[in-house]
């Protein structure tokens, strides 16, 4: 049976981040060529990748879509702030879809459904929150804003307003998509 994945802020093709986020790489096609056999490693063909913005930088628009065929899965991207190669009219059509925001339910492995909302973005109010609804993002890395964020939802829940909030940056999932399984299991442990 196909899984679903997550990830956000892959900025392939962006030499930068590698600094910004500390990522464990010695170069830029270090990174992209060892984050593609990560992707590919947990990914089948006939899974489904939610890419919850910044994807591939800008200066590779004109190889972005021979990037996105040599991931495995259908993609969905959830358009992030540096999702500019999809102008790219061949990018976007390797694409499954692109939005701004969705709200699914995804079948766990025992057979449970959990509703997600799906956000480049940080929304402490999302949709639903108040219903075990839950809402996955990026955007933030590893940055103080990432820290801020978290206590922000920590003082919520204390207050009475529930939220579950995740943020999907590959930066905090060994730099390969996760399943909500995986998520929840991870944050039980943490």
């Amino acid at each position: 049976m196909p899984k679903v994945f997550f990830t956000a802020d892959t900025h392939f093709g962006h030499e930068n981040v590698i600094r910004f986020d500390k990522r464990p790489f010695s170069s830029l096609e270090d990174m992209d060529r060892e984050m593609i056999r990560r992707w590919n490693n947990k990914v089948d063909k006939a899974d489904l990748v939610y890419v919850l913005g910044d994807m591939i930088w800008k200066s590779m628009t004109n190889d972005a879509e021979s990037l996105i065929k040599s991931l495995n899965g259908q993609i969905i991207l959830i358009r992030g702030n540096h999702d500019r190669f999809i102008s790219n009219a061949k990018a976007k059509k390797a694409l499954a879809g692109v939005k701004d925001y969705d709200d699914i339910v995804v079948t766990l492995a025992d057979g449970n459904k959990r509703r997600c909302i799906l956000s480049h973005y940080f929304m402490p109010f999302y949709s639903a929150h108040q219903y075990q609804t839950i809402l996955l993002h990026g955007h933030s890395h590893c940055s103080e804003e990432s820290i801020i964020e978290r206590e922000i939802a920590k003082n919520l829940n204390e207050r009475g307003f529930l939220n579950e909030i995740y943020n999907v940056g590959c930066m905090h999932w060994n730099y390969e998509p996760v399943t909500l399984d995986e998520i929840l299991s991870a944050n039980k442990e943490g």
